[in-house]
């Protein structure tokens, strides 16, 4: 079964015991403020890791729903069912929308959502990334609901916005960074939807 670049591989994990510290939890909760401000919105950003490389993305989100797309892959989801689109292979793979992710690659709606009953936060210091100024967040979930493994956020030490996301799952690390995000009014609804229409020749897999 294919998976979304690597995404699979990559979830988040559990490693860590450490508690939720009031500076951190001061961090999550100014991210998300700033998200949930957003009706829509579209996100700019790079991925790395030892195993494809880097390759530039982006997704739009509004509300539950979301597209993504990155390199000759796309993903979208409807808040119900998700799409990945392989073009290179001609391949659609359909299963349910995984809701309670907070993978940015796999769920971005919630990618910047890391509430204190489900994540544990620790506070790890000022640090530089991308010649920039950034205050770093370690964040553990407190139960396989909301992945496996660690993340890393690094956020704008002078205005707090997210800079990059840091996964690592037992070793093995992927790294998205921010490069863009821009507030939109209005989003096309098609978007979101899928219409089996286009996609004639290619092999559909449904796993839901």
């Amino acid at each position: 079964m294919k998976k979304f670049i690597l995404i699979a591989a990559l979830a988040i994990a559990v490693v860590s015991t450490a508690k939720a510290d009031e500076t951190s939890e001061s961090i999550l909760r100014h991210i998300a403020k700033t998200f949930a401000s957003y009706d829509n919105y579209e996100v700019r950003f790079t991925v790395t890791a030892k195993s494809m490389g880097s390759m530039s993305g982006s997704y739009i989100v509004s509300g539950d729903r979301y597209r993504i797309k990155l390199q000759k892959q796309e993903q979208f989801s409807d808040g119900t069912n998700r799409y990945e689109i392989y073009l290179a292979d001609k391949e659609v793979v359909i299963d349910n929308a995984d809701n309670d992710s907070h993978n940015i690659l796999n769920n971005p709606t919630r990618a910047f959502e890391f509430a204190p009953e489900a994540f544990e936060s620790t506070y790890t210091g000022p640090a530089e990334y991308r010649r920039k100024a950034v205050e770093t967040v370690r964040l553990v979930p407190r139960s396989d609901r909301y992945g496996n493994g660690t993340v890393t956020l690094y956020v704008n030490a002078q205005d707090g916005s997210p800079v990059a996301l840091d996964y690592n799952y037992q070793g093995e690390e992927l790294t998205v960074a921010i490069d863009r995000i821009t507030p939109l009014k209005e989003v096309d609804a098609n978007l979101f939807l899928f219409d089996l229409t286009l996609y004639g020749d290619y092999e559909v897999i449904d796993f839901r």
